[in-house]
């Protein structure tokens, strides 16, 4: 009871989210605490965005992610793919501080089966090149996903990786059966990647086909629209779990804040004008709101949401991201 107090406390007042009285909140607490419980003590964070990016049909780069793991095993990632057919190999670079590399290049190459040369990102068929991570991230583990299998891998840390020498770990689960599937669920242990419940750790994604063409979707900002084949691709930030908190590079940094506010039915976003989406979802992760809307400085956007209800308002536009939680009364 004292973890499910403090969790609701933690959700109700932290950064940018709005109350209105008493009422509300109470109202809230209780919903809150009976979808805690039902949901195995646990409530799915707001979801985790992929790029934007459609060049391979947008399974991936146009979906999302709810993470449920927090302090907790096993660790399940929850995927949408907006939509989209899945008919390639979602990769999942994971860097948990533990020795690793800091690019998958020429001399990273297993070409074992679909998974390993999609990981290696294999020369095989001709479509190598060289994945560059940001400062810092060593990449040890990596999963890949299609619609046959989702595997667990460990990535040396040193020397050239050939035939056979990605060392499989586990099997991660995976629900992913068919293309035309919206939502698919997989799920691997802390144990699994070395760590415990307490710990955090980093991944980039990347969404190329079995034969290791490259696309410009994944997670993880730095690819570059249009990016294709065996164009080279640089992630210039990565993505923190639990928490699904975005880190840019250095140079990068000036581009990760929006000012932005919710009041009276009301969005307000400051010092932008731009084409902007904005999306809300309830606390169980479901889209109930998405649109574009061009962003003129103080000019208010309505928006009316649930009344009473723990929402995110998600403000994207590129190279920016703000989630606002909001409780309208």
């Amino acid at each position: 009871m004292i973890k499910l107090f403090n969790f609701i406390r933690q959700q109700l007042f932290s950064q940018d989210i709005y109350s209105i009285n008493g009422k509300s909140i109470i109202l809230i607490i209780v919903l809150m605490a009976s979808s805690y419980g039902v949901s195995q003590n646990r409530i799915p964070p707001p979801p985790c965005y992929a790029n934007g990016n459609s060049g391979l049909g947008g399974a991936v780069g146009e979906g999302h992610f709810l993470f449920i793991g927090e302090n907790d095993n096993p660790l399940d990632f929850h995927m949408s793919t907006g939509s989209n057919e899945i008919n390639g190999i979602l990769v999942l670079y994971i860097d948990t501080g533990a020795p690793g590399r800091n690019e998958i290049g020429a001399t990273v190459d297993d070409s074992t089966d679909a998974h390993s040369i999609a990981i290696s990102n294999s020369n095989v068929y001709g479509n190598g090149s060289v994945i560059s991570f940001p400062t810092g991230f060593e990449a040890s583990y990596a999963v890949a996903i299609d619609v046959n299998f989702g595997g667990l891998y460990a990535i040396p840390n040193t020397g050239p990786v050939g035939l056979g020498e990605l060392n499989f770990i586990t099997s991660v689960n995976s629900t992913l059966t068919s293309s035309s599937q919206g939502f698919y669920v997989f799920d691997f242990t802390y144990d699994d990647i070395g760590l415990t419940v307490t710990d955090e750790f980093r991944f980039v994604g990347l969404y190329v086909s079995d034969t290791a063409y490259s696309s410009d979707e994944g997670y993880g900002p730095g690819i570059t629209i249009g990016t294709q084949g065996s164009d080279d691709i640089a992630f210039t930030g990565y993505i923190t779990l639990p928490g699904c908190e975005g880190t840019l590079s250095d140079s990068d940094q000036v581009f990760n804040s929006i000012t932005a506010f919710y009041f009276n039915n009301q969005l307000y976003i400051k010092g932008i004008k731009t084409l902007a989406t904005i999306r809300v979802y309830d606390i169980l992760g479901r889209e109930i709101y998405s649109d574009h809307h061009q962003i003129e400085e103080s000019v208010p956007i309505a928006l009316v949401l649930n009344k009473n209800e723990l929402q995110f308002i998600v403000i994207e536009i590129t190279n920016k991201k703000k989630v606002l939680k909001v409780i309208p009364n």
